[in-house]
């Protein structure tokens, strides 16, 4: 079998159940696949994920650059999502496209930043072995990297020489772009992070004198083309809990 599906999972930010989640949907949604977590210490998780467990531990992100180890028991295509993220479509065309480079997504600051150029690690393909390079700079002076940049994106924006992007409506902001549930109410829908995927229907109410502005809450359809909803910050899939298209798809 020569496609490795990875993710990484240190620390104690998520618990064990993301990763067997992840890997269920990876499973409802593609076939022919090896699973992998690269982690730090041996966790309790379904017998089909093969756990890489790794000796140096770097600080929160960083450790996505032990994706780019040679030595690691990879095999051929390589397909890396973070562990919060939601499939809920079929994944194959996304190992089937740009089959000999490097593929990742242009950062999610592309909804208000026109021409925003650093890119977002959180869903990436390669093939194992061609990017070690990725892996031997940063293990030569690891302190020296992580001061100079904010994270590992803005460490593979200046590395990665002319990566392919992923099709923007294929992956796209749970958060910014696909819309939060109004009920959670954690940014208004007339915040300038939103775009138009949500919109407010707004009508005035008028009784015994006083008026009443009722808002109701539309999303519009997804791209037909979108299979995987990527989360940033608040809210996380764990958190959502009236919009179907997490509840049935993140479990």
């Amino acid at each position: 079998m020569t496609r490795s599906f990875v993710s990484v999972c240190t620390g104690d930010k998520y618990p064990d159940k993301y990763v067997d989640i992840l890997y269920n949907m990876v499973a409802r949604h593609t076939d022919r696949f090896n699973f992998f977590v690269i982690t730090d210490r041996q966790r309790q998780l379904n017998p089909n994920i093969q756990q890489v467990i790794i000796k140096q531990v770097f600080p929160t992100w960083w450790n996505k650059v032990h994706l780019f180890n040679p030595e690691h028991p990879f095999v051929g295509d390589i397909l890396y999502m973070d562990l919060d993220v939601v499939i809920f479509r079929n994944i194959e065309k996304l190992w089937d496209f740009n089959p000999n480079g490097f593929t990742i997504i242009q950062d999610f600051n592309r909804c208000r930043i026109p021409g925003y150029h650093v890119k977002n690690s959180s869903v990436m393909k390669w093939k194992h072995g061609h990017y070690n390079h990725l892996w031997n700079k940063f293990l030569e002076n690891p302190n020296a990297i992580i001061r100079r940049y904010k994270g590992d994106q803005d460490y593979l924006t200046k590395e990665l020489k002319d990566p392919q992007l992923w099709p923007r409506d294929w992956i796209m902001s749970y958060k910014w772009e696909i819309g939060l549930e109004p009920e959670e109410k954690r940014r208004s829908p007339n915040d300038k992070f939103l775009t138009n995927r949500i919109t407010v229907e707004k009508t005035t109410r008028i009784k015994d004198g006083k008026k009443t502005i009722i808002e109701k809450y539309h999303k519009h359809k997804l791209p037909e083309e979108c299979s995987v909803a990527v989360f940033h910050g608040k809210p996380n899939p764990a958190e959502i809990t009236k919009d179907p298209l997490v509840i049935d798809n993140w479990r």
